[in-house]
């Protein structure tokens, strides 16, 4: 439980120290007045103040799993914004397919051969391209949206109740999972997920996706958007979500995701 406390911590210090570094940049980033074809139009064609920030967050969901995102946008002028943004999502393995205890149907279902569960925690950084502007075109905001990053492959063991001796069990006891010992014959089911969070290792890898952006909030400053786009997480290593007697593990997953975000942007 110490290493899940330590790692949770050193996750919201990186976000944080990435807002913060975000918002120093920034501060050359953003221009002060803008005119002429960098300038932000409202509904009757007349230049508004030039918008600054902009704040979202919501949803993802993608082929392979899916979370929650978040992310910080500075504009660089009217019709560009720099982001930075984090993920957090659970990552599910192509090949998992869960099963229950044959004989006690009240066991949790579980993955044969799935030894570590897997999630994905990433930093980025971005860029957007605003190619419609939602008060210009019936009113929604089209803009193409392109990141890059640091990938966290978080694993965290799985454990089972494996029931002693076999069918019919005189006792359960809860077990880190290794096929090489446990059937589907004295497995009773998955455990709770609490239990594996003090094990968690980390494998380090790269992120980049490129997505369309809708936003189609009736009012200029209240956010609602939809992206689809393309992502590729690339890792050092393999990291081991089944046994490889199971299945063959990658390093490399390329994935088509969604997301629904909510937000607001602002002068400052």
């Amino acid at each position: 439980m110490r290493i899940f406390i330590n790692l949770t911590l050193s996750i919201c210090l990186t976000w944080v120290s990435c807002v913060w570094v975000a918002q120093i940049w920034s501060q050359e980033d953003v221009a002060p007045v803008a005119t002429g074809d960098a300038a932000v139009y409202g509904a009757d064609g007349a230049a508004v103040v030039p918008l600054t920030d902009e704040i979202q967050y919501g949803l993802m969901l993608f082929t392979q799993g899916g979370g929650l995102t978040l992310r910080r946008g500075f504009y660089q002028n009217a019709s560009k914004i720099r982001w930075w943004g984090s993920d957090l999502l659970l990552f599910k393995h192509p090949k998992e397919e869960k099963i229950t205890n044959p004989v006690y149907e009240d066991g949790r279902a579980y993955v044969f051969g799935k030894v570590n569960s897997m999630y994905l925690f990433r930093v980025w950084r971005g860029g957007q391209k605003l190619h419609s502007e939602k008060l210009r075109k019936d009113a929604v905001r089209v803009s193409s949206l392109w990141r890059y990053g640091m990938t966290l492959g978080l694993l965290k063991p799985v454990y089972m109740e494996i029931g002693y001796p076999d069918i019919p069990y005189d006792y359960i006891a809860t077990e880190r999972y290794d096929p090489s010992i446990h059937f589907s014959s004295n497995i009773f089911g998955q455990s709770q997920w609490m239990y594996g969070l003090d094990e968690l290792s980390v494998v380090p890898g790269f992120h980049v996706s490129y997505a369309l952006d809708f936003e189609y909030g009736t009012e200029r400053h209240v956010q609602r958007t939809l992206t689809a786009g393309v992502a590729v997480d690339a890792f050092l290593f393999d990291p081991e979500i089944f046994a490889s007697s199971f299945e063959q593990n990658s390093r490399t997953f390329v994935t088509l995701f969604a997301t629904f975000e909510l937000g607001s942007n602002w002068t400052r």
